[in-house]
This record gives structure tokens, C-alpha cells and sequence, in this order.
């Protein structure tokens, strides 16, 4: 039942046993010529034995593993991170920061903060979009900053995380 054909499992078992028997004598990991040579082989020939032994290793991802405390068990795929999605927590963190800073801009300010580190567009490319100068744009940015770390020093407090 095995999918992996025997001349494979036969030589992923030889890579480890030829690995095993280096690390022994060498008494550190051996490089690849130092396996390669172990096993009479060129390089190239080594290169496709190591990535063939490597496709012969499965991991299933319906392991479980048990957290020690109890009866939840932890499953491989429960802690396998997908490195293409955005962490939700975050992203509504962003969106709740984005409202609350937002909050008390006129329309042309919260266009030029979203505009600025949303966007990421250009003091100029803001310039153009609102038909603005870009000297104008950086004065109304400056200006926005500054309020909105005024508004944050007198808000300190509710954005504290409580250590208990």
C-alpha cells in the first residue's frame, strides 16, 4: 500500500544509512560531496537521489498531538501557517485604528491620510488627486500629524494593553 516505489524507499534508506554511518566517524553532519563520495556517486547523481528521497518522506497533516493539559488534541494542520493569508486580528485591528484616527479629519484630511500610508502614494500623487500643490498636500499632512498625536497623548490610557 505504500505509494512510494521500492527502489526509492531502497535508496532514501541508503542516503540515511551512508549519512548516519559520516556523522558517526566525521562526529559533525556531513557536506554533500563527503555523502556523495561515501556512496560512489557524482554530484549530479547525488542531487537526484537526495530529491528523490526527500519526495519518499509524508507527513500526514490529520496528526495528532496531544497538548499535554487535557483532552484537546492539536492536529498538524492546526498549526500549519499559510503564509499567502492576512492574519484577520490584524487586518480588523488596522481597520478599527484606520475608523478611529479617521474619526474627527475632514474629508480632504482623511483622503490624504489614507491616500499617504494606505495607498502608499506620493505627496505628489496626492497633489494631483486632489488638485492640490504638493507643497500644500505636505503642510496639511504635517498638520494632520501633529493633531492626531495630540489626540493620541490625551487618549493614551484607553490604548494601554492591561497587564493583570
Amino acid at each position: 500500500m505504500d505509494w512510494v516505489p521500492r527502489l526509492v524507499r531502497a535508496r532514501a534508506h541508503q542516503l540515511a544509512k551512508a549519512t548516519h554511518s559520516l556523522e558517526t566517524h566525521l562526529g559533525r553532519k556531513p557536506t554533500g560531496k563527503e555523502i556523495a563520495k561515501e556512496l560512489d556517486m557524482d554530484m549530479d547523481e547525488f542531487n537526484r537521489l537526495r530529491r528523490d528521497a526527500n519526495a519518499a518522506s509524508l507527513v500526514s497533516l490529520s496528526t495528532k498531538y496531544s497538548d499535554g493539559e487535557g483532552e484537546k488534541d492539536i492536529r498538524e494542520i492546526d498549526i500549519i501557517k499559510d503564509q499567502r493569508s492576512k492574519n484577520p486580528v490584524i487586518e480588523a485591528q488596522k481597520r478599527d485604528l484606520k475608523s478611529l484616527l479617521t474619526k474627527g479629519l475632514t474629508r480632504a484630511e482623511r483622503l490624504i491620510i489614507v491616500l499617504y500610508y494606505y495607498e502608499e502614494m506620493t505627496m505628489k500623487e496626492i497633489g494631483a488627486t486632489l488638485d492640490l500643490s504638493e507643497s500644500r498636500v505636505s503642510q496639511m499632512h504635517s498638520s494632520i500629524i501633529q493633531r492626531l498625536k495630540a489626540q493620541m497623548n490625551t487618549r493614551k490610557k484607553e490604548f494601554s494593553v492591561s497587564r493583570s
